[in-house]
């Protein structure tokens, strides 16, 4: 193994546009709301619509499970199953 291949082993690049199957469980960062009864989350350019998260879940940590996602349109729906951490924004 060369010096520069020891120097690169482990290095992997994050993507902007992360992709999930359907029953994966996320946590992740309610940014907003539609105002009812979903929150939306954004994880680099990929947006999730978070079911059941309402207004009380904006800038909120939650745990949700991947019902839907388009990985060519980067969009995707989740199930909320639990709020799980605060925002240290939030004061």
């Amino acid at each position: 193994m060369s010096f520069f291949e020891k120097y690169l082993k482990g290095w992997t690049f994050r993507s902007t546009k992360p992709s999930f199957d359907v029953g994966d469980e996320i946590s992740v960062f309610v940014s907003e709301t539609n105002g009812t009864d979903a929150g939306l989350a954004y994880i680099g350019d990929t947006q999730l619509i978070v079911e059941g998260a309402g207004p009380e879940a904006v800038e909120k940590r939650v745990r949700l499970r991947v019902t839907e996602f388009d990985e060519a349109e980067s969009i995707g729906r989740g199930e909320f199953l639990e709020v799980v951490g605060e925002s240290s924004y939030t004061q």
